[in-house]
């Protein structure tokens, strides 16, 4: 039997190529955690003195130890002669689907009356009768529904006149309510009718009383079909177990060309040496393991200079899952977006020129893209329609900042956008996005180089990447898999100077993520790159956004937050309780459990003159000291404290934690 993902499949990949700690038994996966990298790289060591597994995907429907049955062709009858005569049957692949088994059609389930011959489908009305030509071949390959009990419909297979079998979808309603629509489509695939006039009405018959063996499941979303993760839709084709049939997904740009060993070999390789590359192709694998992750959607904005290499790096990432028309544009109306968004579901959406987008339609869609949930709208029948639901990883690129483009409709950018889309910047290298040419002679060649690798290596890598997490069943232990993120963020977030708020969390677990995905690709040998490039490149990345966004105000402010740390070290414990008994002189503040509400005479006196405004906004902007609502400095004090006046609120614990860069 034919294997479309064993032409891709990487050779020579074995146990030993399985993810940090993983490995497989059979068709399982046992993680293993281990405390540090040298017990990490022991386990590996024994894993390649085994003798390697190799990972093989077994047909669809097939279980494990199960033996496969022969494929059958169909029986054609001879209606002249009589004579049995067979026609080799194209294996069924589901629409090109990569893992799935063929199907079985024989004569026996053609409708009376009915014979199927190499030049085309035949009726005879007595068996003493001329046969009747009706049409070039076509038969009915599967039976569908949509699990549910709805969506009947049949697979019908026509072959055209240059020799090639074509497959429609055909839904049962339509061979009842629209066999006109139905016969235009089937022609418009190359089916040729016979001139009677009842060609098209025995056509119709044909399909509506064949009765096809094969039953299929229909989906209509991108993406993990169950949560089992067994089974994977990539456009119109299917990875996995389970019995399944994409519709209406043809067009998503999830295209093919090469192999996974050579985008290895041409693409993966020429990352070796540069981060922001690494970071971006695996950015593109984590799209599938967000959901086993249970992480929502979000990814990285390269921004940077014309000519510096970001949209490159969108073309690169854009490559594990298809070709260059996979990348998108900003500037796309949001149903556009939500439509696109939704066919990349547990992959990668790539959007270039954020500059081109109107600011407000950009707050909404950041927002929109990495929830993943679309605009509820009614049906014609006045019903709510099926809400677009999507999960995938976001790379954008352009020459402004989200926070700039923001700034241009005087819109500020909410912490919620931050950790949604990460800023990156594209042209920190040496040679613009770039550190190592590999030969080339300067960082535009290089990117040429690189371009021209991606138009000629695309697609396979994703592929190959999910079919080995389905066949490791990485997906029956997620737990595992999020202790190791979760590990890689607090190794990121451990040197830093101050305590780890929402955001800053939140960002250090979406560069851990990226981290694990690239070093899971990596494990399977599908990119060449060493043990650790990909948990470096991200934790570089992350560290590089962390002093972006606060090294500066931390040198600046690290002076003004010592002296509040002196001053609540010496006074703290002798300000009043704001649950507690209050005298008639105001003291210098009061405090809870959590923070300290010092009045603006004592912050006069810790900090004098326009020294108290500066301390107080370096504050803010540190998550030390809570604003007040519309950018006040200060606060209304808590109802149990007479008058309510505005005080400065410390964050005591994030204050008294705080150490200098």
């Amino acid at each position: 039997m034919k294997d479309h993902i064993s032409e891709n499949a990487i050779p020579g990949a074995s146990i030993s190529a399985l993810p940090l700690g993983i490995e497989c038994e059979g068709q399982g996966a046992v993680f293993s955690e281990t405390a540090d990298r040298a017990n990490l790289d022991e386990r590996a060591a024994e894993a390649d003195a085994r003798p390697p597994i190799e990972l093989q995907p077994r047909p669809v429907g097939v279980e494990e130890g199960a033996k496969e049955e022969p494929q059958t062709a169909i029986e054609l009858h001879a209606v002249k002669a009589g004579a049995a005569k067979q026609a080799a049957q194209a294996p069924f692949d589901v629409a090109g689907g990569d893992v799935t088994a063929p199907v079985t059609s024989s004569s026996a389930s053609i409708p009376p009356g009915f014979n199927l011959e190499e030049d085309g489908l035949f009726y005879m009305a007595e068996s003493d009768a001329d046969p009747i030509f009706v049409c070039s071949p076509i038969r009915v390959e599967a039976s569908f529904s949509n699990g549910e009990g709805r969506g009947w419909g049949k697979v019908v297979a026509v072959k055209n006149a240059d020799g090639d079998w074509h497959k429609i979808s055909v839904l049962n309603s339509d061979l009842q309510s629209k066999p006109q629509i139905v016969i235009a489509t089937l022609v418009d695939s190359g089916l040729e009718l016979g001139r009677e006039k009842k060609a098209k009405e025995k056509v119709i018959e044909l399909l509506k009383t064949w009765k096809p063996e094969e039953r299929l499941r229909t989906v209509t979303q991108a993406g993990w079909v169950d949560e089992n993760y067994s089974a994977f839709v990539i456009g119109d084709s299917a990875i996995g177990k389970t019995k399944i049939l994409p519709v209406g997904l043809e067009g998503s740009a999830t295209t093919t060309a090469g192999s996974a060993e050579g985008w290895k070999r041409d693409v993966a390789s020429l990352c070796a040496g540069n981060h922001l590359m690494i970071l971006a192709v695996s950015l593109s694998f984590a799209g599938p393991l967000l959901a086993l992750l249970g992480l929502g959607g979000g990814g990285l904005h390269f921004r940077g200079q014309s000519s510096s290499g970001k949209t490159t790096m969108l073309k690169l990432a854009a490559s594990v899952w298809g070709g260059e028309t996979l990348i998108g544009q900003w500037r796309a109306t949001s149903n556009g977006l939500e439509a696109i968004a939704a066919r990349r579901n547990d992959m990668l959406l790539a959007l270039d020129e954020l500059a081109e987008i109107p600011a407000r339609s950009l707050y909404d869609a950041i927002y929109m893209l990495a929830n993943g949930v679309g605009k509820t709208r009614m049906s014609k029948d006045v019903e709510l329609a099926q809400q677009a639901r999507w999960r995938l990883a976001l790379i954008s690129s352009g020459e402004i900042s989200v926070e700039e483009k923001l700034a241009e409709a005087r819109l500020t950018a909410m912490a919620g956008h931050e950790v949604r889309l990460v800023d990156i910047e594209a042209d920190c290298c040496a040679y613009g996005a770039f550190d190592v040419l590999h030969g080339a002679g300067d960082g535009a060649a290089f990117s040429g180089v690189v371009q021209k690798a991606v138009r000629e290596q695309f697609g396979c890598a994703g592929r190959e990447f999910v079919h080995q997490i389905i066949s490791c069943g990485v997906g029956r232990d997620c737990d595992r898999l999020c202790r190791m993120v979760n590990s890689s963020a607090e190794r990121m977030v451990s040197s830093l100077p101050l305590t780890i708020d929402g955001q800053v969390s939140r960002v250090a677990k979406r560069f851990a993520a990226i981290a694990v995905a690239g070093e899971l690709a990596t494990r399977l040998q599908l990119t060449g790159w060493a043990q650790g490039d990909a948990t470096s490149a991200s934790k570089r990345a992350f560290l590089d956004w962390y002093d972006r966004r606060f090294v500066v105000v931390l040198e600046d402010g690290a002076g003004y937050v010592k002296a509040l740390q002196k001053y609540l070290t010496a006074s703290l414990t002798t300000l009043p309780l704001v649950d507690g008994p209050q005298s008639n002189v105001v003291p210098q503040g009061w405090r809870d459990m959590t923070k300290a509400y010092l009045t603006s005479q004592t912050w006069t006196q810790l900090f004098p003159a326009e020294a108290g405004a500066l301390a107080a906004k370096r504050m803010v902007a540190l998550n030390l000291l809570v604003p007040g609502e519309e950018g006040r400095l200060q606060r209304k004090a808590p109802r149990a404290i007479p008058g309510r006046p505005r005080l400065y609120t410390v964050d005591v614990s994030r204050v008294m934690s705080f150490k200098e860069v």
